[in-house]
């Protein structure tokens, strides 16, 4: 995968959490990225990269893994080691 697929798959997967919490991307800019709602949505539309910070605060607000919002896996259950082998 490309950085730019990376950045695109971590943008929808995280927008799709903000839909489904019936999220506005103002709420999700004032309350989780703690920054504009142009720059929020740059990011929910994968143009501009999350940062760490972004991608665990996001992870602490919709109650899912990072390993979800960044791909490594598509359970979003926190602690949840699906494909990993011991």
């Amino acid at each position: 995968m490309t950085n730019r697929t990376i950045d695109k798959l971590m943008a929808d997967r995280v927008d799709r959490l903000r839909r489904q919490a019936n999220m506005t991307q103002q709420r999700y800019a004032a309350e989780v990225l703690h920054c504009s709602q142009g720059t929020a949505s740059t990011k929910l539309a994968g143009k501009t990269r999350m940062s760490s910070s972004d991608v665990l605060n996001s992870a602490k607000a919709f109650n899912v893994s990072t390993d979800y919002i960044y791909g490594l896996s598509d359970s979003p259950e926190p602690g949840c080691q699906e494909g990993v082998t011991a």
